[in-house]
């Protein structure tokens, strides 16, 4: 294994990235960033609380960036708590604590009911947004209600109404009626059945927000001055077929469409894969986790060429625990972490950001 560094320079020599010293402070060094996501979880106070708890355990660590994700409601309290002249006061800690937000909208008003948009989140003082985590990529889906809606659209009932509406369309698509016409037929009544069945499933597992609308997000944040922490990552299916890699480039393509070389100082890429994620999965194998970083980093060069890509920090999200965050933070590719469930305790988010150091 490598030697963990709280500091380094990344430096990619015969096409492998690696890890160099650096001291603490060198503007030019990669610290890395530890950073908690709450999800649905902690009123404001008790969100304060946690965090007054986490940087008492954490006295005096300035060479790691460390940021907080709570839910909307505690983002202002939060902000009010974490001021950098207090922090350094009575932490000693320096300006090295970020607020996060855990989701943006792409629009900045207007008739969108229960959104918030990114000027919004830079007016209380929100640095840094997560943008396509998977909850909100696939694993909301079966709460949105899209599934039986979709069944219940391949009903006789709802087709044959369907079917007599569009027939007295000047332009309708033969195609389509002719689709129609025939999951009508009797002889077709177990795959009408089937088919509603699976698309259920599928959008049951499926539906959330879709890479357009990550890219349309990441535009929206970038241009209200916030960082972005942008998510990537499969999917149990695609993991076993295969299709990791073609999957996360596709992902990161379109979110990364349109993002300029000189904004790319404001990103910062989290591989998460879902099926990592959550009660009872465990983290993916360094292995994996080195191979991902690596595509990732590489696919950067690519788009962005081997500068930009040696400095844009890669973070893992995926049961990331005190005793393994100091086995992944040896990996080259790897730059930090986006820990949920660890990050609700405080000792053991502070073991995290503490990463190396002695207990």
């Amino acid at each position: 294994m490598n030697t963990i560094y709280r500091n380094y320079y990344r430096q990619r020599t015969a096409n492998q990235w690696r890890k160099t010293p650096a001291e603490h402070g060198d503007p030019s060094a990669i610290r890395p960033f530890l950073a908690g996501n709450w999800k649905m979880n902690l009123i404001p106070r008790a969100g304060v609380a946690l965090a007054a708890r986490i940087f008492d355990l954490c006295r005096d660590v300035k060479d790691v960036d460390m940021g907080f994700a709570p839910p909307f409601t505690g983002l202002s309290t939060l902000a009010d708590y974490i001021e950098p002249d207090f922090l350094q006061r009575e932490y000693g800690i320096g300006r090295n604590v970020f607020l996060l937000a855990q989701d943006t909208f792409f629009e900045s008003k207007g008739a969108f009911t229960g959104e918030i948009s990114s000027d919004m989140l830079a007016a209380i003082g929100v640095d840094r947004v997560i943008i396509g985590h998977s909850d909100r990529r696939a694993n909301l889906g079966k709460y949105f209600g899209f599934s039986s809606s979709v069944a219940r659209r391949l009903s006789k009932d709802f087709l044959t109404h369907t079917l007599k509406r569009l027939s007295q369309r000047e332009q309708s698509q033969p195609q389509v009626l002719a689709t129609i016409e025939h999951l009508l037929d009797d002889k077709n009544s177990d795959v009408l059945a089937g088919l509603a069945t699976f698309l259920e499933a599928e959008l049951n597992e499926r539906a959330g927000e879709s890479d357009e609308a990550i890219q349309r997000k990441v535009q929206a944040a970038l241009a209200n001055g916030l960082q972005v922490i942008l998510c990537c990552g499969e999917n149990r299916e695609a993991r076993e077929m295969r299709e990791t890699f073609k999957l996360l480039e596709r992902q990161l393509r379109i979110a990364l469409e349109g993002v300029a070389r000189p904004m790319m100082s404001e990103m910062i890429i989290a591989y998460e894969p879902i099926w990592a994620i959550g009660e009872g999965a465990k983290p993916a194998p360094l292995e994996q986790i080195a191979e991902v970083h690596d595509f990732i980093r590489n696919l950067l060069m690519d788009l962005y060429g081997e500068q930009i890509a040696a400095r844009v920090r890669i973070l893992y999200g995926g049961n990331v625990k005190p005793d393994n965050i100091s086995a992944i933070m040896e990996l080259a590719g790897v730059d930090g972490a986006l820990v949920g469930g660890a990050s609700l305790n405080a000792t053991d988010f502070a073991k995290i950001i503490r990463f190396g150091l002695p207990d």
